[in-house]
């Protein structure tokens, strides 16, 4: 048996598992260059647009020599059925008589086990699975015809399975492959954004997910519609930056606002198309392309290896996190900065599984920040009786930039507490320590932290505060009040003191 020709087929015919077979894309017309088997009964159709297979082109009966070539284009597929008594020998040679007058090459002409074992098991469970008119065996009166077209935009492919179903029956597959171009500009990208705390107002339209919307900075594909939305004010994301080794993926670590945006979009549309057509917008926005990856280079559980926690499990939702080597799955991570602060964004692609499926999108976009203390405020009552109890007192509403000295405006309510009660104790003197997590080396943490000490103090003799009084020191990572392996401690750890002298 030819075991080779039995793997091509499988694989030519696994490729075109994601046809439509929605009413808005079912094609109800045979293919304008071929019409279907006199009174035949069209069973399935469909199209997809800029979809890669492989195509077998030469084989060598009785061994396992089989050429085969790439080609990309738009893939139409029919599946008939003919309940007028005929043979596959009489129906296939009707199909190599289309061939001739095509004025096309036949390339592949096998019968039987010459077409090797089962060649459409797989068949029958992916693309067809649908449709019960297609054979799940094989027998010795399977035939599997592939010809050439030269054209003036390129060579088309003709692809006919014929097979007999029962009782006289015989299913007819017709696959044919014409050269495409791609077609770009389904992405938008909005390199101006200006980064916003709050979401812009909502316009979606009727089939989206309510409560849902693009991100502003960058469109959905043309024709998808959000199936799931999830914003969080501040949270730490992954950012992949390559290939998993040795079952670790690198990646660097961010925090910020996070907006993740799951879209389904038509199986017409491949996800080669869809993945170059991010990756272009991207591109052509000026965003620095951190990682990509296509298929079996994802590697095994790419998201899910990221995203292990419960709060983060569903992230990727409707992708599958655990994508497999033969899935269709494709990834872009990128980095934008704007007016000096750096979104990242993530796209992650599944394509449809059968038929049946649609393809799904996921957008996770996050706008780096540090995370907001506004919320907790103190009051002079707060500040004395910490500092009757312990001579310290942590300045909760202090709020710097990220991973720099400067203070937010947010932080005023607390600069104005700390003026009024330093105001009602003239004559005590303080330190004002600065203290980080241990993320970053110590010497920067140690600057930092005594930074923004000096930022602290120079606000507050803005405010008529006596310098004298008080003396900035930075002591980095090294008095933490908690251990740093949480979030949440880490939080607590980053912060500034008043000392009693």
């Amino acid at each position: 048996m030819n075991l080779s020709i039995y793997r091509v087929i499988i694989f030519f015919i696994f490729s075109l598992s994601i046809f439509t077979v929605t009413k808005a894309h079912a094609l109800e017309e045979d293919h304008p260059a071929v019409s279907r088997y006199k009174d035949s009964m069209l069973e399935n159709s469909g199209v997809i647009h800029y979809k890669k297979i492989l195509v077998p082109v030469s084989v060598v009966p009785g061994t396992e020599d089989t050429k085969l070539i790439e080609v990309i284009g738009k893939i139409t597929a029919h599946g008939y059925s003919l309940k007028k008594n005929k043979s596959t020998l009489e129906v296939g040679l009707n199909y190599k008589q289309v061939v001739e007058k095509l004025g096309a090459e036949l390339l592949v002409d096998c019968v039987g086990v010459l077409c090797g074992y089962q060649p459409l098991y797989f068949y029958w469970q992916s693309w067809a699975n649908y449709n019960s008119s297609v054979a799940d065996d094989n027998d010795d009166n399977t035939r599997f015809l592939v010809a050439k077209q030269p054209t003036e935009k390129g060579d088309v492919y003709y692809q006919w399975i014929i097979t007999d179903v029962y009782d006289g029956e015989i299913g007819i597959e017709q696959t044919i492959v014409e050269p495409e171009a791609l077609l770009l500009d389904q992405v938008s990208v909005n390199r101006n954004i200006s980064i916003q705390a709050e979401q812009t107002g909502l316009k979606a339209d009727r089939e989206d997910t309510e409560g849902s919307q693009d991100h502003p900075v960058i469109s959905r594909y043309q024709g998808a519609y959000i199936t799931d939305y999830r914003q969080r004010e501040f949270e730490k994301v992954y950012i992949p930056t390559g290939v998993a080794i040795n079952d670790v993926t690198p990646t660097i670590t961010v925090e910020g606002k996070g907006t993740t945006i799951g879209y389904n979009l038509s199986n017409s549309q491949s996800t080669l198309q869809i993945y170059k057509n991010y990756l272009t917008a991207l591109k052509a926005a000026d965003f620095e392309i951190l990682f990509t990856c296509s298929l079996a280079s994802c590697g095994h559980d790419l998201l899910d290896d990221l995203y292990t926690s419960e709060a983060n499990k569903f992230r990727f939702h409707p992708v599958k996190t655990n994508n497999y080597p033969d899935s269709d799955f494709r990834f872009i991570s990128a980095k934008l900065t704007v007016s000096g602060k750096n979104i990242f964004l993530l796209v992650a692609i599944e394509g449809a599984l059968t038929s049946n499926d649609i393809n799904k999108i996921v957008v996770d976009i996050v706008e780096q920040s540090e995370m907001s203390t506004a919320r907790v405020t103190i009051d002079p009552q707060y500040l004395n009786d910490e500092i009757e109890q312990k001579g310290r007192v942590v300045l909760h509403g202090l709020n710097f930039a990220f991973n720099k000295s400067e203070l937010l405006p947010s932080s005023t309510a607390s600069l104005t507490a700390i003026t009024e009660y330093l105001e009602l104790h003239p004559k005590q003197q303080f330190y004002v320590v600065g203290h980080t997590d241990n993320v970053g080396t110590y010497e920067i943490n140690t600057q930092l932290s005594k930074a923004r000490a000096q930022n602290v103090i120079k606000e507050l003799t803005a405010l008529k505060v006596e310098a004298s009084r008080l003396i900035a020191i930075g002591v980095g990572p090294a008095a933490p009040k908690a251990a740093n392996n949480s979030d949440a401690n880490k939080e607590n750890n980053r912060r500034v003191e008043l000392v009693l002298r």
